[in-house]
């Protein structure tokens, strides 16, 4: 039963793992956001409102496009104003959305057309690029702020004066977010994963030492080693007769010591063999055969002195035949 507990918790645990990483990858949320909004027919002149660049932050990029190139006009408040009273015109006044910017129409009867728009005396920059024109939120922030800081400024788009002063105009913000479940998801996965590779571990040895009692049982007891036959006691034998040819056998099994090889090292050396002549084997020396010959002399004293008398047969009779040996019968 663990070892499937163990492997459905470290799958649970790899799911976890995987969630997490699509939590930061595929199914992380935006790291920014883009507010836009389609000009149809605008009018000559587009005005962003002071502040709305602001709205997601002092970061980020605005892109104006238009049907030819773009102005972006920095003024006066009041000075924008007044160039467009009579001239209908767009202003951007915020957003409703994280993705859409609101618009207003203004002067609706107004004037269709603006005549040299980036030549007027009212305005402080003017700068001009091929659409789409791009400007960076930051940049725009730092003319606003530290030594020039000064109120936020309205920003006038224009083209020729002709056509349309914008055809779109998009906002993006960077924006931090992130799935707050991530890191849960990292940890948890983690922590189940390790809980199940610790079980699995464990049943695996647990199964291993499980066959192995299986198989002792299988097997049965084992039987002990035959004794050797010289080891037996005869039968008839006494205690004691048998205990010491024990002790014996023991004592002779016993290995030697340590010392004899360290003795025999020092011990010392032996006679060398003499070598005989292979023609000289089965000769005998002059000392063998001085020795010989007395021993032999000795053998015949000692048997002459030991002979008995030779004794009449008891059956036979007095005044019979007399019965031969040696040489006496072969003479007869």
């Amino acid at each position: 039963m663990q070892r499937p507990l163990a492997v459905l918790l470290v799958l649970i645990g790899v799911i976890g793992l995987v969630l997490g990483r699509l939590g930061e990858t595929s199914w992380a949320p935006e790291t920014e956001t883009t507010a836009t909004v389609e000009l149809g027919d605008p009018g000559p002149a587009v005005v962003i409102d002071p502040g709305v660049l602001y709205i997601g932050g002092n970061e980020g990029q605005v892109v104006i496009e238009g049907a030819s190139d773009v102005s972006v006009i920095t003024a006066a408040n009041g000075d924008i104003d007044s160039y467009l009273e009579d001239v209908r015109h767009t202003r951007i006044t915020g957003a409703s959305d994280w993705a859409t910017l609101s618009t207003q129409e203004v002067s609706p009867d107004g004037a269709e057309e603006l005549d040299s728009p980036t030549t007027s005396d009212l305005w402080r920059s003017v700068e001009t690029q091929p659409s789409p024109h791009t400007i960076e939120i930051s940049d725009f922030w730092a003319g606003e702020h530290g030594e020039n800081e000064q109120v936020y400024r309205a920003i006038l788009i224009v083209t020729d004066g002709t056509e349309p002063g914008a055809d779109s105009v998009s906002i993006t913000w960077p924006v931090d977010a992130e799935n707050e479940w991530v890191p849960f998801a990292y940890a948890g996965g983690a922590a189940i994963a390790v809980i199940g590779l610790v079980l699995l571990v464990v049943s695996i040895g647990g199964r291993r030492r499980d066959e192995d009692e299986e198989r002792l049982e299988e097997d049965g007891p084992q039987e002990p080693l035959a004794e050797p036959a010289g080891a037996s006691v005869a039968a008839g034998a006494p205690a004691g007769a048998a205990e010491g040819d024990a002790e014996n056998s023991l004592r002779t099994q016993e290995p030697a010591a340590a010392g004899d090889g360290l003795d025999e090292l020092f011990a010392a050396p032996t006679e060398p063999v003499r070598e005989e002549n292979v023609w000289s084997l089965g000769e005998e020396t002059a000392d063998e055969e001085a020795a010989g010959e007395e021993t032999a002399g000795e053998e015949t004293a000692d048997e002459a002195s030991q002979e008995p008398a030779p004794e009449s047969d008891p059956g036979a009779e007095e005044g019979g035949p007399v019965r031969l040996f040696g040489e006496d019968e072969d003479r007869r």
